[in-house]
């Protein structure tokens, strides 16, 4: 199911109190456990430009990389980014600022979600038992000389 906005006309701000039940296969990022809740807020600066403010809550379901168990994933966003039309391939401003592009008129908000989520998932999955063992540092190697004993014996 997707879902339409088109900023280039409409009242604002618009304010999004919803929830989505999955996101796109191709994702990988596990099993979906909860429905997303969305609550977030888009205002309008200039003709162009857009302002999305809000909290994205999601929880997933994962395999840790160290025990192999199923564990849930929390990832709670506080999103405060710019919506910039996809046309604009540069922007000249100084002032750095996360940005997130996608045509205006056909804006898509499980996209905007989707792009989120992806960039503040954790690249790597562990769980917080107590039987999962973590890496420990290999012990320190003493280091080889091979002619010590030569000097040894000239000494």
């Amino acid at each position: 199911m997707t879902n339409y906005l088109n900023l280039r006309e409409g009242k604002f701000p618009i304010k999004l109190e919803t929830s989505i039940e999955g996101l796109s296969d191709g994702l990988n990022l596990g099993t979906l456990k909860n429905p997303l809740n969305i609550n977030l807020s888009i205002e309008k600066l200039s003709s162009d430009l857009f302002s999305c403010k809000g909290v994205i809550d999601s929880c997933f379901l994962n395999t840790c990389q160290i025990c192999l168990k199923e564990t849930e994933i929390n990832v709670t966003l506080e999103t405060d980014l710019i919506i910039k039309d996809e046309e604009v391939l540069l922007d000249f401003s100084n002032k750095p600022d996360e940005s997130h592009f996608q045509n205006l008129k056909y804006f898509q908000i499980e996209r905007l979600v989707e792009e989120e989520i992806c960039l503040n998932y954790p690249s790597v999955i562990k769980c917080n038992t107590e039987d999962c063992s973590d890496f420990t540092k290999p012990e320190k190697e003493e280091k080889l000389q091979p002619f010590k004993k030569i000097r040894d014996l000239l000494e």
